[in-house]
């Protein structure tokens, strides 16, 4: 799947030669971060521009405020910090020290030691240590009874954590992980207040609680707008550069170009294709940017229900569904490629030549129906399937499009009859996390070349986001 950024080209914008997206967080200055560094995330002009307060056009709900267990991490994200974070200044390639200062790796690869920056302070004024690292890492993996870790089984290999100190932080594995930083980076492995867990017994779903990060949180009017302000005493002393931002809840992809496009918007962000073409027109006005994703379409399947228990139907509707034709129906809305789990964004994805060649993504779907028939037999399924549940977000072309195309196939191929579920997508989500679905189409995504972390969560029986 394709990103489509559309950023206003406004004079408080040009902020840095990342461009408006790099702007709203935090532009480091260094292209690299080696254990023993601390670079300045900063833009790389020597003379950024300061002030103003950019809208950002995209969806911005969510179930709950608790990050941790599940919060639209992209509305909060400004609010905090993690122990380490992507380098925006390289295209997300390398790992930039974000409350951790510097770190060292043992020999072995098994122990991290984070020496935590000094002087930090969350927006409610209290002070910055190691308890906090601690106190957030064992909610993670460990979480008390009526908490839930979404990020819970991709730390499965930690066997140790330790504050030895209150600058220091210590993390030992079971065995290496060469992609280890790299969980940490995840924007939802954010670090809280201890104090701010110990005054809500663990839960903050319903608070908003203090960060670190850069911007404070200001307002919020439910479905249709955040705002965050600068954060005065932020531990990096040159930023942020805006005095604020504001978060505008568009929906609809066409919404999301023409605010931009007309005003009430700075940035979006997956806008639809003819206003992203209408940009391309207008580049006094606008730039835009079509980018390799790390997101893919992919139909979950609860395997705790029937007939989807049963391993041979889930294969037959892998088989069966062609990626070519929910591919031609979709290209109107966004591009969209036919991929696996390692998104052609990645540098180690398989080939788009090799994949078409593989069951289930070729174009000639006679052997593939023909298994998939067979299969449906041997599980006893010779009938036709009816009123299984397609749960579908309520962005229009998801649910006016997509999901009807994969409906239109699964009865015409397998003769199996899906009734379409829209819900709000902080309403999906919890619906998936109550198992309340026999199929969603959702948009999961990852940015590592290795599938294992994301397979843990996600498909290991017992996985934190099973």
């Amino acid at each position: 799947m394709g990103a489509w950024i559309s950023t206003s080209r406004r004079d408080f914008l040009k902020l840095s030669g990342l461009g408006a997206a790099g702007s709203l967080l935090r532009a480091p200055r260094s292209a690299s971060a080696q254990p023993g560094t601390s670079p300045r995330m900063r833009a790389p002009e020597p003379n950024p521009r300061r002030g103003g307060t950019p809208n950002a056009a995209f969806g911005v709900t969510t179930p709950h405020f608790d990050i941790h267990q599940g919060a639209t991490m992209a509305l909060l994200c400004h609010h905090h910090n993690g122990l380490v974070t992507y380098n925006l200044g390289d295209g997300i390639k390398t790992i930039a020290p974000d409350l951790a200062a510097r770190w060292t790796v043992s020999p072995d690869g098994r122990t991290y030691t984070f020496e935590l920056r000094e002087g930090v302070r969350f927006h409610d004024g209290s002070p910055f240590s190691s308890a906090d690292v601690l106190a957030s890492f064992q909610r993670i993996i460990s979480p008390p009874q009526g908490i839930v870790s979404q990020n819970r089984e991709l730390f499965n290999v930690v066997s140790e954590i330790s504050a030895p100190d209150a600058r220091t932080f210590r993390i030992t594995l079971k065995e290496p992980r060469v992609y280890f930083l790299q969980l940490l980076a995840e924007p939802s492995t954010i670090v809280y207040s201890r104090k701010a867990l110990d005054e809500n017994q663990g839960d903050l779903r319903k608070v908003i609680a203090p960060g670190t990060g850069p911007f404070m949180f200001k307002e919020h009017k439910q479905a249709e707008k955040w705002v965050f302000v600068r954060n005065p005493s932020y531990w990096e002393r040159e930023l942020p550069y805006l005095d604020s931002l504001e978060l505008l809840h568009v929906p609809a992809w066409t919404d999301r170009g023409t605010a931009v496009l007309t005003g009430p918007a700075d940035m979006s962000w997956n806008v639809s294709i003819e206003t992203f073409q209408e940009g391309e027109k207008r580049k006094d006005l606008v730039s835009g940017k079509k980018l390799n994703n790390f997101g893919c379409y992919a139909v979950l399947m609860n395997c705790a229900k029937k007939p989807l228990d049963d391993p041979r139907v889930r294969r037959a509707i892998h088989l069966a569904v062609s990626r070519q034709d929910l591919i031609k129906a979709f290209q109107t809305q966004e591009p969209i490629d036919n991929t696996r789990w390692v998104p052609h964004g990645d540098r180690f994805a398989l080939s788009a030549e090799e994949v078409v060649k593989l069951p289930g993504y070729r174009a000639d779907k006679s052997q593939d129906i023909a298994a998939a028939l067979k299969l449906l037999a041997e599980a006893g399924q010779t009938d036709k399937i009816k009123g299984l549940d397609l749960l579908v977000a309520s962005v229009a072309p998801h649910a006016e499009i997509l999901a009807p195309a994969f409906q239109e196939q699964l009865k015409r191929t397998l003769n199996i009859e899906t009734k379409i579920r829209i819900a709000e997508r902080a309403v999906l989500v919890q619906e998936q996390q109550r198992g309340n679905y026999d199929l969603v189409i959702d948009t999961p995504g990852h940015l590592l070349s290795d599938i294992v972390p994301l397979a843990n969560v996600y498909f290991k029986t017992g996985g934190s986001r099973n």
